[in-house]
């Protein structure tokens, strides 16, 4: 009976065997394969939704949050948090610097995003407004749009977008700029604190973090899945992708895993006061396990690192397809021209100014230096 027993064990873990998401990266210099077709495909899903948006506004597509593919739009935006806590952790840990950290972020998300406010304002507003030019210059809306520069959020220029079905929102993306920043603020308190270097008061913090927050929710129910997941959650997934980095070396590669991932997910997406509990490791291990796939290099994809461009400026493109082709105004009409117009200004912005600023990186003192690997008891 012993046999038998250790024979079912043995091929339970046969089956759900496999390389380590740390052995992946080692084998692709640190980086896991599938991570930029992955940022683009998050983008894409992102334009899709809000091709839904601005084609019949957003009391119209509730439909969204109700419909087979809700998990899929309630699950892009927490990845999305989930992947940048991965990748920044790994960042964070290389450099062991909180200097180089806060200007090598300074320098990836300031730049396009200035560039990409400036233009709505300057350009695209003046063009599209239905206020004369003096009336839309001296709106205190006008001023007010620059903030978003600096995590600032408005959404309105005074005039533009006025007969959309989004009626008067210029880029509804921006709105995930503040837990983005707020998320940078907690990858620095963990820095400053040491906390980030160790993985077991890490695992500590989310362990914490899930105890409070969880319990807040059953009280209150703030956090429940009402459409999409608001800033708190991201927050909270970008801290279970640095949690998910630490334990890397442990995160098992294996298919079968990934289909039960992939179905257990659907399935608790659609439960109450899941939020906080299995869902989140669950979401984290797909993004984990689509990261560590050796996907086909698409070039005309691949050539620069587009996915910030195509989620920071789709919105406002979209916006403007829906203005002057109204007879045309269906969400596969706007996702298509979306997604072509876009992908062309991300490549302009990567190549012109993300990608310059980026060099500015060899200035930054205090250059990255190697550590010892969190999986060394010294950094636990």
């Amino acid at each position: 009976m012993k046999r038998v027993a250790a024979t079912a064990i043995n091929s339970i873990k046969d089956w759900f065997s496999g390389p380590s998401a740390k052995d992946v990266m080692d084998a692709h210099n640190g980086a896991g394969p599938g991570f930029d077709l992955l940022r683009i495909g998050l983008s894409l899903l992102v334009i899709l939704l809000h091709s839904f948006h601005t084609a019949y506004g957003v009391p119209q597509s509730r439909f969204l949050a109700t419909g087979w593919s809700h998990p899929i739009w309630a699950a892009t935006l927490p990845i999305f948090f989930g992947l940048s806590g991965f990748l920044v952790s790994g960042s964070a840990l290389r450099s062991h610097s909180l200097k180089v950290f806060l200007s090598f972020r300074a320098l990836r998300i300031f730049p396009a995003l200035t560039v990409e406010i400036t233009l709505s304002a300057l350009i695209l507003g003046p063009l599209l407004t239905t206020l004369p030019i003096w009336d839309y210059v001296s709106d205190t809306r006008f001023l007010k749009y620059f903030g978003n520069i600096i995590g600032w959020i408005h959404f309105e220029l005074p005039g533009v977008y006025e007969h959309n079905p989004s009626a008067g929102i210029v880029n509804r993306s921006l709105w995930t700029l503040h837990p983005e920043l707020l998320s940078y603020v907690l990858m620095t308190a963990l820095m400053f604190s040491g906390i980030a270097y160790s993985r077991w008061k890490t695992t500590l913090l989310w362990i914490g973090a899930t105890i409070v927050l969880a319990t807040y929710n059953l009280m209150t129910g703030k956090y429940e899945l009402t459409g999409i997941y608001n800033g708190g959650v991201l927050i909270y997934y970008f801290l279970t992708g640095i949690l998910a980095y630490h334990w890397r070396h442990v995160v098992v590669i294996n298919a079968r895993l990934f289909v039960i991932a992939l179905v257990g997910a659907y399935i608790l997406t659609e439960l109450p006061q899941t939020t906080f509990l299995v869902l989140p490791l669950v979401n984290v291990y797909i993004m984990v396990y689509i990261g560590m796939m050796k996907l086909p290099h698409v070039k005309f994809l691949q050539s620069g690192d587009y996915s910030y461009g195509l989620y920071l400026y789709a919105f406002p493109i979209q916006q403007a397809i829906v203005q002057f082709l109204p007879d045309h105004r269906n969400w596969w009409t706007v996702f298509v021209l979306a997604v072509v117009i876009t992908y062309g200004v991300a490549a302009l912005s990567w190549h012109l100014i993300e990608k310059p600023a980026l060099r500015l990186k060899k200035w930054v003192q205090n250059a990255p230096r190697p550590i010892p690997s969190t999986t060394e008891p010294s950094r636990a």
